[in-house]
């Protein structure tokens, strides 16, 4: 095959995974490939990402603005701005110093959501930058990154230099959404196989052939362009990858188990992929050379195994290698499933699912041996139905299905059976992988993550699921976000001569159906702040009182529950900063519950108080005090010790309206 057909083939696939993100949703897909790289092609006063720098490297090689982006569409976005005129040539760059711009990750395959974030990788040669450039064009990528925030799409810029990653040297803390040292030739596998080319230069690897050794990966570049005319100026070198050494599963361990942490549907899938790798092998193969093989060296395949481009889809074909990885042995066809699982709950998250209305032409169930998910189901989203018919043909559907369409309607104890199992997988796994580590250890392979980085993810997952004193425990949960519960009523019972507190799932007899029991707990407060830290209880919760509760007070727990969303978003371990987690802890944020009893005040000083807090591991804690002076000097070390006071605005006080309302004031102030 001539090169020239391989490039046609590869930009034909790139057009086809460009197209099902439009079909995953269309207004994501303008954004991702028209508006973000305008924005960093352009630097004009009048749009995000400006910098009043002269000096700031901007700009896509090879990129045209006018034949990407319509002004209809620009105008959309940007009514104000003259950025397009014809006139507006200043705002283009004198020269162009971005040379290539992919994202990475799951936009444009199956695994992509609703609301999936976009992930760009911005390969630069830091040798051209002038001083200070990559400050300026990193302020210059935050700045858009915060404005698209603002208007509700999640982007993330990764600046690498090409000469580090060709080099496979790319290291920075495991902050955020970098992977640190912990990950380095696995980054670049997931960059080759799961990648989209929005702008600038065509990688070259796409045109080596599969399995070459890095001597010969780089004999092959040069004879490209000694032989085959190749122009350089058009392709960007990221650099050899054919193997994976044993040393760097360990920090793509830790670092997975800190993915799952918030969601861990990918990380299963990335977790059997570490497990196929380090099976029975002293050289570990990566998958993106089984997807370059696909797409551009099609003739190396059996005719059955050569795929249309729209059935090239890189976290489906890794699924079903992984099914058929742990369906070799009957112990681990159970690993299986729960893989399918996982790539279907990942295709479900986040979306909307309307229920079919009913008609003689839809029957309720499909004829024996049929799978016809939206029909079974009952339920309409177009892009479901596509997802699925191609999950099916490749016998990759759960065996459940009707359970997991139907996971908005779970009830909480089947919320957490699916998280517990899935947390299970997690852990076994780890313990294996840990297991085939010490078969390295006596081979001089030193470990590739630093001991900052096992620092800093041991210490999210310490935080996650360790135990400690007025701790609020997190749920190993199938995601903290698909936790939430429409519809939460309240109990109150005496039990053993004690007030306790019962939430259940909906308004119906928990007696009579104790499968709807959320949580018990003798204290109220700790109960709410527990829900609200798992993502049970949000601002779209409807809360209700059973009927035998009426003593409780509606309203008052409805103003507390409301203060305390305000108080404390949801805690997202992925963008817990390193520095944060390197530092001894500080409490970050905190609110106090006076009286919440409404115990008579009369002078006394006996007035019970509770203070929640967050701190910078991202833990939550409750603690409570008796007396006004025990609630004075637990003030007095938040704003001393940690900076928390309500002049800083990191502190709340909630006070329920009552009667003495004006003395227990009174008290507080003295």
């Amino acid at each position: 095959m001539l090169v020239k057909e391989r490039i046609s083939r590869y930009l034909a696939y790139n057009k086809s995974r460009m197209l099902k993100a439009v079909r995953s949703n269309e207004e994501n897909a303008v954004f991702f490939f028209k508006i973000v790289p305008f924005l960093l092609h352009v630097n004009s006063p009048d749009l995000p990402g400006f910098s009043p720098d002269l000096s700031c490297p901007y700009g896509i090689i090879k990129f045209n603005p006018t034949k990407t982006l319509s002004r209809a569409i620009f105008t959309r976005y940007f009514p104000n701005s003259s950025a397009l005129n014809p006139g507006s040539t200043q705002v283009l760059p004198k020269q162009a110093f971005i040379h290539s711009l992919k994202t990475i990750g799951s936009i444009g395959t199956i695994a992509q959501t609703e609301k999936s974030d976009c992930d760009y990788w911005i390969s630069v040669q830091l040798t051209d930058f002038p001083e200070n450039g990559l400050s300026l064009l990193s302020q210059k990528c935050k700045s858009i990154e915060e404005w698209a925030l603002s208007i509700g799409h999640e982007i993330h810029f990764f600046l690498m230099d090409l000469d580090q990653t060709r080099d496979n040297s790319f290291e920075s803390r495991a902050d955020d959404e970098s992977a640190g040292s912990s990950l380095k030739l696995l980054l670049k596998d997931e960059l080759f196989r799961s990648h989209i080319l929005v702008a600038g230069k065509m990688p070259i690897w796409w045109l080596c052939p599969p399995g070459l050794s890095e001597t010969e990966y780089q004999n092959f570049v040069v004879s490209l362009q000694v032989k085959e005319k190749i122009d350089m100026e058009s392709f960007v070198d990221l650099g050899y990858i054919s193997n994976l050494p044993k040393s760097e599963i360990f920090g793509a361990c830790l670092w997975q188990m800190n993915k799952a942490l918030d969601s861990p549907f990918k990380s299963v899938l990335k977790f059997a992929y570490l497990e196929l790798l380090m099976n029975n092998q002293q050289t570990l193969n990566l998958f993106s050379d089984r997807i370059k093989q696909l797409v551009t060296f099609p003739e190396a395949l059996k005719p059955e195994e050569q795929l249309a481009f729209d059935d090239i889809d890189p976290y489906l074909l890794l699924a079903k290698e992984l099914v058929g990885f742990y369906q070799r042995e009957e112990t681990s066809k159970k690993q299986g499933e729960i893989i399918r699982a996982c790539l279907f709950m990942k295709t479900l998250e986040d979306m909307t699912l309307k229920k079919k209305p009913r008609s003689g032409a839809l029957p309720l169930t499909p004829p024996p041996g049929e799978q016809n998910f939206a029909v079974e189901g009952n339920v309409s989203n177009p892009r479901l139905e596509a997802v699925t018919a191609q999950m099916k043909r490749w016998n990759l559907l759960p065996k459940e299905i009707n359970h997991y369409l139907n996971f908005q309607h779970w009830s909480h104890q089947d919320r957490i059976t699916a998280g517990s199992t899935v947390h299970q997988y997690l852990g076994d796994t780890y313990k294996r992988l840990s297991w085939y580590l010490h078969s390295f250890q006596n081979e001089k392979q030193a470990l590739t993550i630093t001991e900052e980085d096992i620092a800093i993810l041991g210490r999210k997952l310490s935080s996650f699921y360790s135990k400690k004193p007025n701790k609020i425990e997190y749920i190993p949960s199938l995601s903290r976000k698909m936790m939430f519960l429409p519809d939460i009523t309240l109990h109150l019972a005496v039990v053993d001569g004690r007030d306790t507190y019962l939430a259940s799932h909906g308004d119906d007899d928990i007696i009579a159906n104790p499968a709807l029991l959320i949580k018990r707990d003798d204290h109220l407060i700790r109960l709410l702040i527990w829900m609200i830290a798992n993502g049970i209880l949000t601002h779209k919760t409807h809360l209700d009182l059973a009927k035998n509760s009426l003593s409780m007070n509606l309203t008052d727990i409805t103003n507390l529950t409301r203060t305390m969303l305000d108080t404390f978003p949801l805690i997202n371990f992925t963008h817990i900063s390193a520095h944060d987690l390197l530092q001894s802890e500080v409490i970050t944020r905190a609110m106090a519950v006076i009286n919440f009893a409404k115990a008579p005040v009369r002078g006394a000083k006996n007035i019970q108080s509770s203070i929640i807090s967050t701190n910078s591991y991202g833990e939550y804690f409750l603690h409570d005090y008796e007396t006004i002076t025990q609630y004075k000097n637990a003030l007095r070390v938040l704003l001393t010790k940690h900076e928390v006071c309500r002049w800083r605005n990191n502190l709340t006080v909630f006070i329920p309206q009552q009667p003495e309302q004006h003395a227990l004031q009174a008290l507080l102030d003295n």
